[in-house]
């Protein structure tokens, strides 16, 4: 995609996404923060557990926890919303000249937009402790790659899920195990050290540690780490257009 059509892609991506988020809040009191209290709820109860009940001794733990929710809950729900979009969007797809590789992006961007109603919080969280530092700017970079990541997943998911109804099922196993598998409420320098590097093959590990780094001033995870998930995220990106587009002729017959 390149120029003009590019241009068109994320055109199309925006307005799908204003259009799904419309959607989404109508008819509700709260609107875009119901992600937030969910959020905050999820938030309450895992501080209460793990500094209270059975405290990791992690510092500002709140706010660090918060920032691992956000990223995480980004992930999880592009994903798993991203792996079903073409059967949600079935419609669309029946559409001649509609680029079906749209609808697995619009569903990554979706839950973008509680990212950013979730972030004035926790940096208002940060500034508060004392805790937020200029290497906030490099927050956006680190948006880019995660934004990049999903989507490769998401193109290879949803096109599989045309064919295999059991994908979605399968992801939404997978993503509970890999929660687990996140620092999102432990610190990963707490881990026995003879596992640390088996936790950043999860791309999701040196992003959180990235998104840590920038907001509260933690370590930058090593910097092999750092790059391998960017590489990867442009390699999986790269292969899931390609899936996709391979695997896109079938659609409307199976669909």
């Amino acid at each position: 995609m390149q120029g003009a059509g590019a241009a068109h892609f994320r055109d199309l991506v925006v307005h799908l996404a204003r259009s799904e988020v419309a959607s989404r809040n109508r008819w509700t009191a709260l609107g875009a923060a119901w992600p937030l209290v969910r959020q905050l709820a999820q938030l309450g109860v895992l501080v209460f557990v793990f500094s209270t009940v059975l405290d990791l001794g992690i510092d500002d733990f709140a706010p660090y926890v918060f920032s691992g929710l956000i990223a995480w809950n980004w992930f999880s729900t592009g994903v798993a919303d991203g792996t079903s979009s073409l059967l949600r969007g079935r419609h669309l797809v029946f559409q001649p000249r509609f680029p079906t590789s749209v609808l697995p992006v619009v569903a990554t961007v979706v839950p973008l937009v509680d990212v950013l109603v979730a972030l004035p919080v926790l940096l208002g969280m940060l500034a508060v402790a004392g805790e937020l530092h200029w290497s906030a700017l490099a927050l956006p970079a680190l948006l880019a790659v995660q934004l990049v990541l999903m989507a490769g997943i998401v193109w290879i998911a949803s096109a599989a899920t045309v064919y295999l109804r059991d994908v979605p099922n399968l992801v939404l196993v997978s993503l509970t195990l890999l929660f687990y598998l996140t620092p999102v409420f432990y610190a990963l320098p707490r881990v026995p050290e003879r596992f640390q590097d088996v936790l950043r093959l999860n791309p999701m590990t040196p992003l959180l540690e990235g998104y840590r780094a920038a907001l509260m001033g933690q370590p930058w995870p090593p910097a092999p780490a750092l790059a391998g998930v960017c590489v990867a995220a442009v390699a999986a990106a790269a292969l899931g257009f390609w899936a996709f587009r391979r695997m896109s002729p079938g659609f409307v017959d199976q669909l």
